[in-house]
């Protein structure tokens, strides 16, 4: 699969704030699944009941962690030694925290320059293929920080059942999701993001009014 600028970008916005549930890696496969629950409405605008997807990214050429005991600048923090098949252990560890920053996808190696040398695990296929593109992710929890690249050629995605989701149906409805919170849409007050816009802020500030019993 090739990854231009715009698919990423808009692989990045509908991920965006996605919780990581889980990562499992399965040598025989050559592949590396991550599970995530994503800021999603479909094209009836409803937000689905279940909003996991599952990605596969395939085949892997590459994946490695860094998982430290220490806030992801702390130059200092510990470096724990695991095996790629501990990794849905470990990020089941920090109870399902939200990635942000909108560039996961074919990010460049600035982030990744940061902690390479401080590799948990550093699993290679053997030969050329798989590496393609890559996905940077990561979880943190105050107290601990997992960092971990894959190095894929391709990847599809799944429902909880197993449906196949279009590359396209996801990226639509990770659109309207964001376009949903953009504008303040009741519906999407369960996924816990809110704008600050001019109106969001006034209506905290009315809240908070309300709570102190000040007067505005």
């Amino acid at each position: 699969m090739i990854i231009d600028e715009d698919l990423r970008h808009k692989i990045g916005l509908a991920l965006n704030e996605a919780t990581l549930l889980g990562v499992e890696f399965d040598k025989e496969k050559n592949s590396v699944s991550c599970t995530f629950a994503v800021i999603t409405v479909d094209n009836h605008g409803e937000v689905p009941v279940d909003n996991r997807l599952l990605f596969v990214f395939k085949p892997v050429g590459r994946f490695v962690a860094s998982y430290r005991n220490g806030l992801w600048n702390d130059k200092d923090a510990t470096v724990n030694t695991i095996q790629p098949t501990d990794i849905l252990e470990v990020v089941q560890s920090f109870h399902g925290q939200a990635i942000y920053g909108w560039d996961f996808v074919n990010c460049g190696d600035k982030d990744f320059d940061s902690w390479k040398d401080k590799l948990s695990f550093d699993y290679s296929f053997g030969d050329n293929t798989g590496l393609t593109n890559t996905i940077d992710l990561f979880q943190e929890d105050g107290v601990k920080h997992l960092n971990f690249r894959i190095w894929f050629d391709d990847f599809e995605i799944f429902t909880p059942k197993y449906d196949t989701v279009e590359l396209q149906t996801f990226l639509d409805n990770g659109k309207r999701g964001w376009d949903a919170i953009y504008s303040s849409d009741e519906k999407v007050g369960g996924f816990g993001i809110f704008p600050a816009t001019k109106e969001i802020t006034e209506k905290v500030k009315d809240s908070v009014a309300k709570i102190t019993g000040e007067q505005r």
